[in-house]
């Protein structure tokens, strides 16, 4: 009986030790976040008292956010102080409103702003908008440099989606798009205010999709450009100037004569690379191009690489107006030989068949993408020996964000890179044309300017 009893003391005592250092599994607020990607986010949220759910214990993740929603969690995360008695007078939100503090509070900071009074507390918020109100709520500065595919500088929230991408507190979809149109989720914005309040939590780096063409180009306060004979990048505050390639980087090949790096070559910078198409073999006797190649160099500087770009079979130097775009190469091939060097005249109206190719980033997965028609005319480049007419890049073809302009003699189209569909956008027969972000100017064959708008 004694042992009986000791033995049972014992157990108690054992149990009695135990209970403080037991955990008890705290009940999850909301029911509704199995397989919710974003539930370590809306936990963060809750847990600094930022957010909320519904009287049924859900949070419903999947629903759309309001803007009223949107604007009681900036209020909270920030902790903005309400506007005590407000005067502003909305024509959909009563005085006696919820949210009519919080919606004032928000307006008179400039976050969220409406339109002639109405303040729209129970629409859904865009992806765009969220862009908006992020980069406000936050004081990010604008960002011109485009990073997605499906936004455009047309796009009204354009600037506010750049800055929001370029402070990584999003990193669009796969595919490079961004999708602004799209109703945000209370899921989605939780991430996203997340990754605006804590840097620890943000994307892990930023990336463009989108490839900028030129002969100068800036980005991060560089200006990228070629200067005589080298590849350099100016500072643009103190002016310094680092040459990153020359003459001296690049090996002698007995009887072949190259350009690697001359005024009014365009180069393409994509994320933290530059391509650099040349000329990989000029005729002596005219000093004009008879092939191209294609090099690449980090921003960083270091050695340059080559990368072969697929042609005509068992011909790669034919490819010209390259461009970079979406983590692929975009370029020209003749779909038949022809001599250029030997018989270009500028003055004959004729159109040349390119196979429009894309590739990967090392030139691999060479695939062609469409067939067009371009008209033989050249962008002028100064050679060694005289002025030849024949460069990388046709007048007859341009880039801009996610589109490839070409003409010929039945006019001006547009290749939407997107959704790979080709558009006439007027039958002006054109023999040179600048493109910009807002329109395109065209010069026809009898010499009259022509604007159309995008």
């Amino acid at each position: 009986m004694k042992k009986f009893m000791a033995t049972t003391l014992g157990a108690l005592l054992l149990t009695a030790t135990m209970i403080p250092t037991m955990q008890v599994k705290a009940k999850e607020p909301f029911s509704d976040l199995g397989g919710i990607g974003a539930k370590n986010d809306i936990m963060y949220l809750y847990e600094k008292n930022i957010i909320g759910g519904f009287e049924d214990g859900t949070f419903k993740p999947n629903q759309p956010i309001t803007r009223a929603q949107v604007s009681s969690m900036l209020v909270k995360a920030l902790d903005y102080k309400l506007i005590d008695n407000p005067t502003v007078n909305f024509k959909d939100v009563t005085n006696k409103s919820s949210y009519y503090k919080i919606m004032a509070t928000v307006s008179e900071k400039g976050i969220l702003r409406g339109d002639n009074g109405y303040m729209r507390p129970n629409e859904p918020t865009t992806r765009g908008q969220m862009a908006a109100v992020l980069r406000r709520a936050f004081d990010l500065p604008l960002e011109k440099q485009a990073t997605f595919v499906d936004v455009s500088p047309l796009n009204g929230f354009s600037s506010d989606i750049n800055s929001i991408a370029k402070n990584r507190i999003t990193g669009g979809y796969p595919d490079g798009t961004y999708k602004p149109a799209n109703a945000v989720t209370r899921a989605q914005f939780s991430s996203f205010l997340v990754r605006a309040l804590d840097d620890q939590l943000k994307v892990s780096s930023y990336k463009s999709y989108v490839g900028q063409k030129g002969t100068e180009i800036e980005q991060d306060g560089w200006l990228y450009t070629i200067k005589g004979s080298k590849l350099v990048k100016i500072n643009q505050k103190t002016k310094e100037e680092v040459v990153m390639l020359s003459k001296t980087d690049f090996s002698y090949i007995d009887a072949l004569y190259q350009a690697r790096l001359q005024d009014g070559f365009p180069i393409i910078l994509y994320n933290n690379e530059l391509f650099i198409p040349y000329w990989s073999s000029v005729g002596e006797a005219t000093d004009l191009p008879l092939s191209y190649g294609l090099m690449k160099i980090s921003t960083n500087g270091g050695k340059y690489e080559e990368i072969d770009l697929q042609g005509r079979k068992f011909n790669s130097g034919d490819n010209r107006n390259v461009y970079v775009w979406n983590d692929r190469i975009y370029y020209t091939v003749e779909q038949k030989s022809t001599d250029l060097n030997q018989i270009f005249d500028e003055t004959i109206n004729i159109d040349e068949p390119l196979y429009f190719y894309s590739a990967k980033l090392n030139g691999s997965d060479p695939k062609v993408e469409a067939t067009i028609d371009a008209r033989v005319i050249f962008e002028d480049v100064g050679g060694y020996i005289k002025k030849p007419t024949i460069s990388q890049d046709n007048k007859s073809i341009k880039y801009n964000h996610s589109a490839m302009y070409y003409f010929n003699k039945k006019g001006v189209f547009k290749y939407d890179l997107v959704n790979s569909k080709s558009t006439r956008l007027t039958s002006v027969q054109a023999k040179d044309m600048i493109v910009t972000d807002t329109g395109i100017d065209i010069v026809d064959v009898k010499g009259k300017k022509h604007a159309l708008k995008k």
